[in-house]
């Protein structure tokens, strides 16, 4: 289901925030106060990526605007409410309150999520472009499953969907292992791995995920 990909992606988000969270230090600003912070790098990346997914739930949603209000600076204070934020939306979404955010992983949004990934690119964020375009990687691989007739079980990766859709002989071995490295770089970004991987290696992934649904999903 939708949903429960939806529910993965800010579980990871939560993860996330919660390891910023474990960053906390101290620091006085010359004076007197001393200001809790997090670990700054790590902040703007799960930052980042957090706003770029709640950017696309429906506009009447009001995820994106608090936690671009209350979630700005790497304060520990900050990482809070952030992580306070996404939760509210898992809540809510578990409680069946958003059933438009089916709308999320419809086919026609590939292309907006993939822009969206490209402008991280571009703003040097490489971690969080990785998680995005494995989401939009793992949803094309169920749609073109589906698409093929394979029946799928309730929980499936990009592992499992790549197996089977190579085993179906839907594409060769070469692609096979083509998407298995797209996956262990998805993977590595979002288990916050991310010496593991180059900048370049997610511009790869990017025009290669775009190549690849281009042609095989339609």
């Amino acid at each position: 289901m939708a949903v429960d990909r939806i529910l993965g992606r800010l579980n990871s988000l939560i993860s996330m925030g919660e390891e910023v969270l474990k960053t906390r230090y101290s620091r006085s600003d010359g004076m007197v106060i001393m200001r809790d912070l997090v670990n700054e790098s790590l902040f703007r990346q799960w930052h980042t990526s957090s706003l770029a997914f709640l950017k696309t739930f429906p506009s009447e949603y009001v995820y994106y605007n608090e936690f671009e209000e209350h979630c700005k600076l790497s304060k520990y204070d900050d990482t809070v409410e952030g992580v306070a934020i996404l939760k509210a939306a898992k809540e809510n979404i578990e409680g069946g309150y958003l059933q438009k955010v089916e709308t999320l992983v419809s086919a026609s949004v590939f292309s907006d999520f993939l822009e969206m990934a490209k402008h991280l690119l571009d703003n040097g964020y490489k971690d969080p472009a990785a998680s995005l375009i494995g989401a939009v990687l793992e949803d094309g691989l169920r749609r073109i499953c589906i698409n093929n007739g394979i029946t799928l079980k309730t929980k499936e990766d990009i592992s499992s969907l790549n197996q089977k859709l190579a085993q179906k002989h839907v594409y060769n071995p070469l692609q096979q292992k083509q998407i298995q490295v797209w996956n262990d770089i998805r993977n590595n970004a979002d288990h916050c791995n991310f010496d593991q991987y180059k900048m370049d290696d997610v511009t790869d992934m990017l025009k290669g995920v775009r190549n690849f649904l281009s042609e095989y999903l339609k």
